[in-house]
């Protein structure tokens, strides 16, 4: 393998090995852990790699990104399970090998972060219609099972997936409307009506996730670009039309309709307290205020260690309303980024957690790159609602972009 690095260049090996991680995102979670490995063994078996330590520590943001290893492996100090601690010091060990493995190394050219980012459009677009493929050979089950909260086979969990097309049709606007090709000029439509399709079939798999994180990119893209190209009318009419597509699209896409009629019967059912028929957003409730009980019942500071966060979180589903029979069998951690954080590392860990994660966005005017801002959207939106970060395939997705991202902007100074 040392050979065969000293033929082709670290860069383009890079290049390569990245593309591996994002199949390996879709597909292939050992080809994800490979891709990871190979990045990393790029990275440190470079003759000159005091050279790519230097190059890592100037790029403040990805040495940030560290911290979340890190505090990780603090917060052992405060956890009395050590097995599931350990086990969480593996799952964010991307943060401490993915970090060097990218940014030790030269910054990425415009047209080569931009045919990254084509890439994952590609594969994207490819999955969808694999997807689609299954749901249009079982349309009637498929909505049916919608009634009952369900969703549409994915190639990953549903949430990720709808993040990731959510992400992807960010992309094929941030190439459309620069013009990227990668051989040939026609190739823009092509992304243009990829886009659009993705669009529409967001909404034919109807999970909230993806489908708030794009509404925030539109409505905020539409705000800034009104804004700054002082088109007071035209900007107008695009946000009507932003407005306007949900309910037109909860009018003919059957699938997103009986999903929202079945949020809004399980939303009811929280409000009421009723616990006979608990779906999942009222799960997903429960847990967010049991991650908060946590953190008042432990150390406000510093949460109750990571480790016991699993722990802690079950006594209070077996002590829930008398309920235990109904709450123990979706015994869910908190379903929000910020109170996972806050209940397991407390305070304090909540702050770092938030300077991290905002600093690549405000390190040398970083959100001047309007893509930029719109990835960390997409991010952000889904830490309202989910544990991003606190699975392998979250964080994998996070840190390759949010890194790739921060290689290129190096390379714009």
């Amino acid at each position: 393998m040392v050979k065969t690095f000293k033929n082709i260049s670290r860069q383009k090996l890079m290049i390569a090995f990245c593309c591996l991680f994002m199949i390996g995102l879709y597909f292939s979670r050992a080809l994800l852990s490979i891709s990871t490995v190979l990045l990393f063994l790029n990275a440190i078996t470079h003759p000159q790699v005091r050279l790519n330590f230097a190059r890592f520590l100037q790029n403040k943001p990805a040495v940030l990104l560290t911290a979340l290893f890190f505090m990780t492996i603090v917060s052992g100090i405060f956890s009395e399970n050590t097995s599931t601690w350990l086990e969480w010091i593996r799952i964010k060990s991307s943060f401490l090998i993915l970090p060097f493995s990218i940014a030790s190394l030269p910054p990425l050219k415009k047209k080569e972060y931009q045919g990254l980012l084509y890439f994952f459009l590609l594969i994207t677009l490819f999955s969808a219609l694999v997807v689609g493929i299954e749901y249009l050979q079982h349309f009637k089950d498929y909505t049916g099972y919608y009634n009952q909260g369900g969703s549409i086979w994915t190639p990953i969990i549903y949430v990720r997936y709808s993040l990731f097309l959510a992400f992807a049709i960010t992309i094929g606007g941030y190439l459309f409307f620069s013009d990227y090709y990668f051989k040939f000029r026609q190739e823009k439509y092509f992304i243009g009506i990829a886009s659009l399709f993705l669009i529409f079939f967001l909404h034919i798999l109807a999970v909230r996730t993806g489908l708030f994180a794009f509404y925030n990119v539109l409505i905020v893209s539409v705000f800034y670009f009104t804004i700054k190209q002082k088109k007071w009318i035209f900007g107008l009419l695009l946000l009507a039309g932003v407005i306007l597509t949900p309910p037109l699209a909860y009018q003919n896409i059957p699938s997103l309709r009986n999903k929202i009629n079945y949020m809004k019967w399980d939303l009811q059912l929280y409000f009421d307290n009723d616990m006979e028929h608990m779906g999942s957003d009222y799960r997903r409730l429960i847990s967010i205020e049991n991650g908060i009980k946590v953190a008042k019942n432990n150390s406000l500071l510093f949460g109750c260690g990571i480790g016991d966060l699993r722990d802690e979180m079950n006594k209070l589903y077996h002590a829930d309303n008398g309920q235990e029979h109904k709450v123990i069998s979706k015994k869910l951690l908190p379903h929000n980024q910020y109170i996972f954080i806050f209940a397991s590392m407390g305070i304090v860990g909540l702050l770092i957690f938030i300077f991290v994660t905002f600093y690549p966005l405000f390190f040398r005017q970083n959100y001047q790159f309007w893509f930029f801002v719109c990835f960390h959207i997409v991010t952000f939106s889904s830490f309202l609602a989910e544990t991003t970060i606190e699975l392998q395939i979250g964080n994998s997705y996070y840190l390759l972009f949010v890194l790739i991202g921060l290689s290129y902007l190096f390379g714009r100074r």
